[in-house]
């Protein structure tokens, strides 16, 4: 618990990563310099080790001289004085390097071999006296020095002296030992902080992780909700626009039939009785018709823009009726077939007027980019689907490149979802396009109860 709570205030802490990061390359410098005097130290030991067997080395070859000069002493035979002055060779090459090496590895010169040196010339010499005398033919003086008590005095001190400095070179070495096992343990030390600290590392990184991915869904929920919000509210504001401007078209249809088709029917009337006052020049009777001709005219244009605006045939006749009057007037203006497959169907009034007008907006941009020579329109409800699609083998288009301030499609598309339809758009560049829209059928009425 003390560990787990220690770990939750360094993450909060700030500064809590990079801490951590600063003990770890801690933890690899006390690595590495354990590893170095680890290193320096096994080596020390290895050449303390080397120079110890070859001092031991040395003392056995100068055994080795006296044993041979001994020998000698008594046969007189010139392979004891080859195996002596061997042995004094190999005793003065190995010495030069064990109390070299002994010397550099004890900078505090604990060790001193100056006394063993010194005592290992003088015996050199004394058993070189002892040669010259036996060359010389005093064999016998030769021996009374080899017997005698003071050369085994000195022969006892050379080897104290040898038994002295190995004692001290163990010493060094057993210091050197326990200075090997100070930096493994210290190196062991390290290697568990350093796992420690990756652990506690480790943790704190997956715990940021954990943070950073809640509050990146925190975030991306917080923004799903504001853009289905501001969808909502564009969607709203669309169909309000859409709403608006289906009423204002009515309100102007209205006002067109109301008032200008009223007086355009007053003037007609009025122009069909001065056609009947008698006595009339022909050329003013001839006046009159091409008045009444314009009046005629007048009316008819009157009557396209209110369809146009509000297509009085959707109210008066129904759907499919309306939709077949537009798209026999497309064909006329086109000069083309269009084919109809028209399906009785079940919708409200808003959705019959979406249909119309999405049927309306396809067959207007047919006529002015599609170059089509053919184009069908259907209507069909399928169980409580209605579908209806205009499709043409024109020039297609890119959808995912249509020109900036062209709200055709966007205008389909927003009519169509504010009665909870989809719009679906096929088309590619010489392959022609498809128009297709599903909305959900009105439901039935009930029976009334008998």
């Amino acid at each position: 618990m003390m560990i787990k709570s220690s770990i939750e205030r360094v993450a909060r802490n700030r500064f809590g990563m990079p801490i951590i990061l600063a003990l770890a390359l801690i933890m690899l410098v006390v690595n590495e310099a354990s590893y170095q005097h680890s290193r320096s130290t096994l080596m020390q030991g290895i050449t303390l080790s080397d120079a110890r067997q070859q001092a031991a080395r040395t003392l056995q070859a100068l055994t080795d001289a006296e044993v041979a000069v001994r020998a000698f002493m008594l046969s007189a035979q010139q392979a004891d004085l080859s195996n002596y002055r061997e042995a004094i060779n190999e005793m003065e090459g190995v010495q030069q390097d064990a109390f070299r090496r002994l010397e550099e590895l004890d900078p505090k010169r604990t060790v001193s071999v100056s006394n063993v040196r010194k005592r290992i010339e003088e015996r050199t010499a004394t058993l070189n006296q002892w040669v010259s005398m036996i060359e010389q033919g005093r064999r016998t003086d030769a021996q009374t020095l080899a017997v005698s008590d003071q050369g085994r005095l000195r022969y006892a001190e050379l080897r104290q002296e040898f038994e002295f400095v190995l004692e001290r070179a163990a010493a060094i070495q057993k210091t050197a030992r326990v200075s090997l096992f100070d930096a493994m343990m210290i190196n062991r030390l390290a290697i568990h902080l350093l796992v420690l600290v990756a652990w506690v590392a480790l943790i704190l990184f997956m715990r940021q992780l954990r943070d950073n991915d809640r509050r990146q869904s925190e975030e991306n929920q917080r923004l799903a909700t504001q853009v289905a919000l501001r969808t909502a509210a564009l969607r709203n504001l669309a169909g309000h626009h859409v709403n608006a401007r289906e009423d204002e078209r009515g309100r102007v249809a209205r006002e067109l039939h109301d008032e200008m088709g009223g007086l355009l029917t007053a003037m007609k009337l009025d122009i069909a009785r001065l056609r009947r006052v008698p006595a009339l020049p022909a050329p003013v009777l001839e006046r009159v018709a091409s008045i009444e001709q314009r009046l005629t005219e007048g009316i008819a244009v009157k009557r396209r823009i209110i369809e146009h605006l509000r297509p009085s045939s959707l109210d008066q006749l129904g759907l499919i009726p309306a939709l077949e009057m537009l798209c026999q007037d497309a064909a006329g203006r086109m000069g083309i077939e269009v084919e109809m497959h028209l399906s009785p169907v079940e919708l409200g009034k808003d959705a019959e007027l979406t249909v119309y007008r999405l049927v309306q907006e396809s067959l207007t941009n047919i006529q002015k980019y599609a170059r089509a020579h053919r184009v069908s329109v259907a209507l069909a409800q399928e169980d409580d689907k209605v579908r209806v699609s205009v499709r043409d083998d024109g020039q297609g288009f890119d959808i995912d490149s249509v020109p900036a301030g062209h709200h055709g499609l966007l205008g389909m598309r927003v009519r169509v979802e504010l009665h909870n339809g989809q719009l679906h758009v096929h088309s590619e560049p010489r392959q022609g396009t498809l128009v297709e829209a599903e909305l959900p059928a009105k439901p039935a009425a009930a029976a009334a109860p008998a």
